[in-house]
């Protein structure tokens, strides 16, 4: 810790007219400031890296088979489970259409097809025909247009 009373001193010293113990006790503050400069640098890089640990924490999704880094509205990934859980390493996995093998532990994912929802039978409560409707709904169309018209 830099002590201020020094700088205190340094000014009495030159009032006395030892300028040379002055310089000397001020080459001292400098190296201690400087020292104290570097811790300070050293210190931010570290609450950086811890920021950072934070954010990976915050925003690291395992979804069952593999993790995922989110960034604001954006999915990062996938990333090999083994690799996260054992290294702490986030190594993404190749996309493939049926497997995706990890390049650094060897780990193959099955990748699960997408399957299409097939069409449900639905019951209906009425059904109605629209041909029946087509000589008229083109009367309605032209009123509907006219009514634009004035509208616009």
């Amino acid at each position: 810790m830099l002590d201020y009373s020094k700088f205190k001193e340094v000014s009495e010293l030159y009032l006395k007219g030892k300028n040379r113990e002055a310089k000397h006790l001020l080459k001292e503050l400098q190296s201690k400031y400087i020292s104290l400069c570097d811790q300070v640098s050293t210190l931010k890089i570290q609450v950086k890296e811890y920021d950072d640990i934070l954010h990976f924490s915050k925003n690291l999704i395992f979804d069952g088979n593999y993790y995922w880094l989110k960034t604001g509205s954006v999915r990062h990934g996938p990333f090999c489970a083994e690799c996260c859980k054992e290294e702490g390493m986030l190594v993404r996995l190749p996309h493939g259409s049926t497997k995706k093998i990890c390049w650094r532990c060897g780990k193959q994912y099955n990748v699960q097809p997408v399957q299409q929802a097939q069409p449900t039978e639905r019951k209906m409560g009425k059904v109605i025909p629209l041909h029946a409707y087509a000589a008229s709904s083109e009367k309605l169309d032209d009123s509907i247009t006219e009514k634009q018209a004035i509208h616009d």
